[in-house]
């Protein structure tokens, strides 16, 4: 059996700076470990028919103008809490569904699983970063003469 008397100091100091660390940064989901992460889903037809943009997407126009279509109109948006590590399911025009796990928190950013499925078939299954309030999109599948384009964002609340 060893004696504290007999450690010697420094495997001491190591070991108080070794605590001090693991109980200033624990490890987890998160920097500042939050309830819940609120992800928006916004359900956008793209497609050449006009050029009209939906006024609802203004903010989004610049993203919008990389995706090659003259014409977007937002058709759906939904907003859900998501728990850490947990998953939501957001239905999606045509039968299809886009599941979204927060993964990750960390320098400011969100990590999420996205997966798009038809039934039971995955059509997208992918992780994409975007910053802490931030928007992403995903191209989606064909729809009504056009694409269906996916807005994702996410907030750490």
């Amino acid at each position: 059996m060893i004696r504290l008397g007999r450690i010697p100091k420094r495997v001491l100091l190591f070991s108080y700076l070794v605590i001090i660390l693991l109980a200033a940064y624990p490890t987890g989901a998160a920097e500042n470990p939050s309830q819940t992460v609120r992800v928006k889903i916004g359900t956008i037809l793209a497609n050449n028919q006009n050029d009209e943009i939906d006024p609802k997407l203004n903010a989004m126009k610049n993203q919008l103008k990389v995706m090659k279509y003259r014409s977007y109109r937002l058709l759906k948006e939904e907003t859900q809490n998501v728990p850490w590590q947990g998953s939501a399911a957001f239905d999606i025009p045509g039968g299809r569904s886009l599941v979204v796990t927060p993964q990750e928190f960390r320098n400011k950013q969100l990590a999420l699983k996205v997966r798009l499925q038809q039934g039971d078939k995955p059509v997208v299954d992918t992780n994409v970063r975007l910053n802490n309030g931030g928007n992403f999109l995903l191209g989606g599948p064909p729809h009504e003469g056009g694409a269906l384009v996916l807005s994702i964002s996410a907030t750490a609340q």
